[in-house]
């Protein structure tokens, strides 16, 4: 069992909560500049994914600990899960960067 200060607990909470919020926000930001066409969808689309990740989360970390053990178990699935995201954005980035203008994107790699 793992028991950790409250106040500690709190202020990284806080700074996780408050960090997260600014990225939630800057993903709504960049929606309109990469599909200006289809903004309603993909911003559903992005809400449908945060609930599911509110909802299917939990249940992934009540496993993760029954089967490793590890309270910390969420922080490396979460680990993993952003450098899966970061890879994906990057290849989508590029993808769409060829497409729009080649000569751009031949300067930046």
């Amino acid at each position: 069992f793992f028991q950790a200060n409250i106040w500690v607990f709190t202020f990284f909470s806080l700074i996780i909560g408050a960090v997260m919020g600014i990225g939630k926000a800057a993903v709504y930001k960049h929606i309109p500049d990469y599909f200006p066409n289809d903004v309603g969808v993909v911003g559903g689309i992005v809400g449908v994914l945060g609930g599911l990740g509110g909802f299917v989360c939990p249940v992934i970390f009540g496993y993760l600990l029954k089967y490793t053990g590890l309270w910390t178990s969420c922080w490396m699935f979460f680990a993993v899960l952003i450098a899966v995201c970061f890879v994906w954005m990057h290849l989508v980035i590029q993808k769409m960067m060829k497409a729009k203008a080649p000569e751009l994107s031949q300067r930046i790699e």
